[in-house]
């Protein structure tokens, strides 16, 4: 997959505790992900559910907010 170039995207910060941060870097690790591929799919499947949550009947998702440009969520 594909990473946008140093310096063109922003970078978060965040500390998980220490327990969580282990488990996850194991899951990915084993799927041979990096975590931060891992987390960027997180948030996509995160956004989905959310619009679903907000969606009015009838529509399949909510108020559509600009995706920033990634190669690393799976399509």
């Amino acid at each position: 997959m594909g990473r946008p170039a140093t310096g063109q995207t922003k970078v978060m910060g965040f500390r998980p505790p220490k327990p969580l941060r282990d488990e996850f870097e194991e899951l990915a690790a084993a799927e041979e992900r990096t975590p931060s591929d891992a987390l960027i799919e997180a948030m996509h499947d995160w956004i989905k559910k959310k619009r679903r949550e907000r969606a009015p009947e009838g529509r399949p998702e909510g108020p559509r907010v600009p995706d920033e440009e990634s190669d690393n969520h799976p399509k």
